[in-house]
């Protein structure tokens, strides 16, 4: 699976260029960053694909020296559930 680099997102597509799962995020400050939205299409679902994206938006903000809030209910719960990513909670 090739995770994508956007603006303020990665994302993975299909063969086609149709998006079928996205991790966004919303700089704010100088300091903090914002996981704001997780999207996995039902087809790829079961195969750890938000919490792969997730995990490059933690990879991101630590190169950056950013803190993450994680807002969208997914990031959220992988926070909770990552005893890793506690450094990087704001």
């Amino acid at each position: 699976m090739n995770i994508l680099e956007g603006e303020n997102r990665f994302y993975v597509n299909d063969t086609k260029g149709n998006m079928l799962a996205e991790v966004a995020f919303v700089p704010t400050g100088e300091k903090l960053t914002i996981i704001d939205h997780t999207y996995v299409d039902e087809k790829l679902k079961g195969q750890g694909v938000g919490k792969k994206l997730v995990y490059k938006v933690v990879e991101k903000m630590r190169g950056e020296h950013r803190k993450i809030i994680p807002l969208c209910p997914f990031a959220k719960h992988e926070f909770d559930t990552t005893p890793e990513y506690q450094d990087i909670r704001a």
